[in-house]
């Protein structure tokens, strides 16, 4: 199963009644998404006991900016699903690349392991397309990075069919499809924040 822009839209409103960080954004009639703007967190690198400097104050770096993530959730029109977008920020408000966002809480870091990392994308390197990639938002026109969505029906389909003896109708079903897919995303992006 896909998803209409229609039943998109309904879910995605629907699913913003009850997760209020998320906002409905209607671009054009007919054509919105869900948006919302998280802090993050860069991880931790650990201590090395050899390193003579490690401990002192004189040696310490600076803290780390604050970053801003910015997220969205389109309806892609090729796959017809939901795709998430999202571009990261310093407190300068300038972008943030790849090589710094692999280190932030955004992205889980199991999800990584075996994956390839260029400027541009993350993926296997087995694979013919990138698990992330880095192109134009559909809606805003602006650069993001953004989650491949290609095989991302298949899996939310894997998980509704577990428990297709209490699937609903209608809406219901719509909301469920989306709360699905947020399942499969939280596999590679924390979106609990």
């Amino acid at each position: 199963m896909t998803l209409t822009r229609s039943q998109f839209e309904t879910a995605c409103k629907a699913f913003v009644q009850r997760k209020h960080d998320w906002a409905w954004v209607e671009h054009t009639p007919g054509f919105g998404y869900i948006y919302r703007t998280t802090p993050l967190q860069k991880r931790s690198i650990t201590s090395d006991p050899h390193d003579p400097a490690d401990g002192d104050p004189a040696m310490a770096l600076p803290e780390p900016d604050h970053l801003i993530c910015h997220q969205s959730v389109v309806l892609s029109p090729t796959f017809q699903v939901p795709t998430f977008y999202f571009s990261v920020y310093d407190s300068t408000g300038s972008p943030v690349g790849l090589s710094e966002i692999v280190h932030t809480s955004l992205l889980r870091k199991h999800a990584l392991d075996g994956m390839e990392v260029t400027a541009f994308s993350i993926g296997d390197p087995t694979s013919n397309f990138p698990l992330l990639s880095f192109g134009d938002h559909p809606s805003l026109g602006t650069q993001c990075w953004y989650l491949h969505p290609c095989e991302t029906g298949p899996a939310v389909e894997e998980i509704l069919a577990a428990r297709a003896e209490t699937r609903p109708e209608d809406t219901a079903r719509d909301v469920e499809w989306l709360e699905a897919w947020f399942v499969v995303l939280s596999c590679v992006v924390d979106v609990v924040g």
